[in-house]
């Protein structure tokens, strides 16, 4: 999974709503000129989980953090379900700051996650 600078963007977009982007950026707590280059696809690395959820948490549009978590290239969109309860989007923002902590060394989500799932079989197996 890879960043989608146009999707996001996009996606950004229709989260702005009306609101002008030094609006938006205030009620989101991030930097209006960051969202204009996110906007314009300037940015080549995908934003942070917590950016993802401040903007997703203020978004119009119905755009959420699922959606914008795809765009970004943290979640895989193969058999995700756009209706999401908010049992399973509390268990995605559970894991922002896995998420940012594998964006950080560069890793997908899909890898952290595999390593944390591989780790705790092990420790499973030493309790034994």
């Amino acid at each position: 999974m890879e960043f989608d600078k146009q999707r996001f963007a996009y996606l950004l977009s229709q989260a702005k709503g009306n609101r002008s982007i030094n609006q938006y950026g205030a009620d989101s707590g991030v930097d209006p000129a960051y969202i204009s280059r996110l906007l314009r696809g300037l940015i080549d690395r995908s934003p942070g989980a917590n950016i993802i959820r401040k903007l997703a948490d203020n978004a119009h549009s119905g755009v959420t953090i699922p959606d914008l978590l795809t765009a970004a290239g943290y979640l895989n969109a193969e058999g995700y379900s756009h209706e999401i309860d908010a049992d399973k989007s509390a268990r995605i923002l559970g894991w922002d700051k896995v998420i940012e902590e594998a964006a950080r060394y560069q890793i997908s989500a899909d890898v952290a996650f595999e390593l944390i799932s591989s780790v705790g079989k092990s420790l499973v197996k030493v309790k034994k």
